[in-house]
């Protein structure tokens, strides 16, 4: 979902050219005929996101008469354009941000953002995930408020025919995972017809790579920043995963079995893979698009620890932030504050299927009781620690091309090599 720093002068031309419709807002005091404060709230198209929005809006209004808000949504790839464009000029743009947190990391340190008052600071770190606001934090201050824990790790989806085809229980070990894999994978004159796991995609290979390290007790990440795969646990963890998808042990593939476009966990509603390891927002299509059930035809289980640690890495997801050139800060900081309190966090998270970044709510029996699904990945969000200040889509752009490059082979002669490679390509990124 974030782009590349390099298309963002592309970006800016663009929106240069288009105009930005709320441009000037948030410069300039905003007040309505009646003399109301009007606050600009940016985020992007999602129905049930937004719908949620205004119910907090219509509340936070109701105990702030003189403090209205306009929700403006765009087209995910508009407001991405948008908001990136805004808060590299600095200039223009809304008062409050629907901020994806990666975005952090590029301009919590660059002022755009106003830094959260410190009451409300001290709030929100002590009761948040540490991965929801590593992208937040720059010199001792907090520039948004997280309200989703961003997870990849930790659960997969379960094809409950394909297993039951076999004879098997869903795998607790990962052991009996990999043995399970074998066991569901079929090829037919040297083609795959059904994958055991997949999770050959960006995301899914930079997840299960850095916990496969993680959990074999070394950190991908030196203290200095700079990045550590050239190791022994680094060398058998890419091993594994490329075995995945070359020679006799194969299970899966870096493509689709069967139409173009069609990825891993939907070909697992179509009854052609067995597990897919995806985050909670991957479940839903099961019965939204394939007709199926969960707890049937599928299941969301617990994702078998590699190691003896439990530990996996997560990057913060998506928060709320505030203009550093709003000459509305405190009202917009007061509806951040609003949308903290666990009512709000609550009823947003439930109706966004996500899991909550703050704690108390995460952990609450309302939430669970509301997404009995989350439960596999809210036991173990504890173990969760932030990603790295990094740019993200380098990062997994390294490792998986790399990959790529390893298994189709005549580019590396060894996975000393590419291994060697992958740390160089990622000590790059902050360069």
């Amino acid at each position: 979902m974030k782009k590349l720093l390099t298309v963002l002068l592309a970006m800016f031309m663009l929106v240069a050219l288009v105009g930005c419709s709320s441009g000037g807002s948030s410069n300039s005091e905003t007040e309505t005929e009646s003399g109301d404060i009007e606050l600009v709230f940016w985020a992007h198209t999602e129905n049930a996101w937004i719908e949620s929005y205004k119910n907090v809006i219509a509340a936070f209004e109701a105990e702030n008469p003189g403090i209205k808000i306009r929700l403006e949504d765009f087209p995910y790839d508009e407001f991405e354009a948008k908001t990136l464009t805004s808060l590299a000029s600095k200039e223009g743009g809304a008062d409050i941000y629907e901020l994806w947190g990666g975005w952090g990391v590029d301009y919590a340190s660059t002022g755009a953002f106003a830094a959260m008052p410190d009451a409300l600071a001290e709030e929100i770190i002590r009761d948040s995930y540490p991965s929801t606001i590593g992208a937040l934090q720059y010199d001792g201050k907090l520039y948004g408020m997280p309200f989703e824990f961003n997870i990849e790790y930790g659960a997969m989806l379960v094809n409950n025919e394909l297993l039951a085809e076999a004879g098997l229980q869903p795998a607790t070990t990962w052991a009996e995972w990999m043995d399970q894999a074998h066991k569901l994978t079929k090829e037919e004159n040297g083609v795959l017809t059904r994958k055991g796991i997949d999770f050959m995609n960006a995301d899914g290979l930079a997840y299960i790579y850095t916990a496969m390290m993680l959990q074999s007790g070394v950190n991908y990440q030196n203290e200095d920043g700079t990045f550590n795969f050239n190791n022994e646990v680094g060398k058998k963890a890419f091993k594994e995963i490329a075995d995945l998808v070359v020679g006799d042990n194969r299970v899966t593939e870096l493509g689709e079995l069967a139409d173009p476009g069609v990825i891993g966990y939907e070909e697992l509603y179509k009854g052609i893979t067995a597990y897919v390891p995806r985050g909670p927002w991957a479940i839903n299509a099961g019965s939204d698009t394939f007709g199926l059930t969960l707890g049937q035809e599928y299941d969301y289980i617990p994702m078998p620890w590699y190691g003896d640690t439990k530990a996996f890495a997560a990057e913060t997801g998506w928060s709320l932030a505030v203009n550093s050139k709003s000459a509305n800060q405190e009202a917009a900081f007061k509806f951040v504050e609003f949308f903290f309190q666990d009512e709000r966090i609550l009823s947003h998270n439930i109706a966004c299927a996500q899991i909550p970044a703050k704690k108390s709510v995460a952990q609450s029996a309302a939430y669970v009781e509301a997404c009995p699904y989350a439960k596999p990945l809210v036991d173990i969000l504890e173990y969760g620690q932030f990603i790295g200040l990094f740019n993200t889509d380098r990062f997994k752009e390294a490792l998986y091309t790399t990959l790529i490059d390893y298994v189709q082979g005549g580019v590396y002669g060894s996975i000393d090599e590419a291994v060697a490679d992958i740390e160089t390509k990622c000590n790059a990124i902050n360069q």
